[in-house]
């Protein structure tokens, strides 16, 4: 047996992707109430997906506890699986927690303190893949950080899926959070662009993902890591079954939250909501046109906040504690 014949005869890479998908409480369940999902952009193949913050009892806008939701999966979202297992290991051997708390300190490190930073968008791309769509996170790209004050350049995030015919999807992540959604929605889309339509070669924008993925592919399994490399290898015959996607989210401002204590009537709020839906739709169809990614499957999805600042300063803030 040769091993061409080896490597074929591994289980496919969709059950063994999906088996690295974890569970738990999905950003939608509490902390994103939807307004609308699946929303079909005419003329394209995006799909857009539209939520809202939860407002409690006393009127107010419950933002800090997404932030506080996202702080919770740094550790997922910016450490190799391996190191987290290895952790967990050492915890059920030792019963000690100090490895998980080492990892928890260095995934915060990695995260920039800059004050227009985007990450917690990232985590948001992240919470939505993994939980709400079913995608793999395939590279922790948040470990490869040369500085703490730098971002990666490359995507916001890289995900994937087996499909039925054996071949994968593999979903290019990005995300704003901007206080105008029309500059987010042109700013998402453009970055998203290039990693959709640049034809696979060394000057395309996602050959250095690619290169990290076949170094560095967040998997201990081998055969799940051998099989998914096969894919982004352009002299394998499985590289002609990739099959580029896209996840894009928005957070901007909207007028029509109100003050803390003032947003009693959650109906009101909803259906003011829903009426601004097709003018974003219509500023996804418009800017997915001009980047030429109509044929493309892209999941956008859009968060309207009271204000994306206030977000940003929170969830920095828990960084920081």
């Amino acid at each position: 047996m040769n091993e061409e014949t080896k490597i074929d005869e591994l289980p496919q890479v969709s059950s063994l992707l999906t088996g690295t998908i974890r569970g738990g409480t999905k950003i939608t369940d509490v902390h994103l109430k939807e307004l609308s999902t699946g929303l079909a952009v005419e003329d394209t193949r995006t799909s857009v997906n539209c939520y809202r913050l939860p407002i409690d009892k006393h009127g107010r806008v419950r933002f800090k506890p997404l932030a506080e939701f996202l702080r919770e999966r740094i550790v997922d979202y910016a450490i190799p699986r391996r190191r987290i297992d290895e952790a967990k290991k050492h915890l059920n051997e030792t019963g000690s927690t100090a490895q998980l708390s080492k990892l928890e300190k260095e995934a915060k490190k990695l995260f920039t303190s800059l004050s227009q930073s985007g990450e917690g968008g990232e985590l948001m791309v992240f919470a939505f893949a993994e939980a709400v769509f079913g995608l793999s996170q395939i590279i922790c790209k948040m470990s490869l950080k040369t500085s703490t004050e730098m971002h990666y350049h490359g995507a916001d995030g890289v995900y994937a899926e087996g499909t039925d015919d054996g071949g994968l999807n593999v979903y290019w992540g990005e995300s704003k959070l901007y206080g105008d959604p029309s500059d987010a929605v042109r700013d998402c889309l453009k970055s998203l662009a290039p990693f959709l339509i640049d034809p696979d070669g060394d000057d395309s924008a996602r050959s250095q993902d690619v290169f990290l993925i076949n170094e560095f592919a967040s998997f201990d399994d081998p055969k799940l890591t051998e099989g998914l490399k096969r894919y982004f290898d352009l002299d394998d015959q499985k590289s002609l079954s990739l099959h580029h996607c896209g996840i894009a989210l928005i957070g901007f401002d909207t007028t029509s939250y109100l003050k803390d204590g003032e947003n009693s009537d959650e109906l009101k709020l909803e259906a003011e909501l829903n009426e601004q839906i097709p003018a974003w739709v219509k500023q996804i169809k418009n800017r997915v046109g001009k980047e030429n990614i109509a044929s493309y499957d892209i999941n956008f999805i859009c968060v309207p906040m009271r204000t994306v600042e206030e977000f940003r300063k929170y969830f920095l803030s828990l960084l920081e504690s």
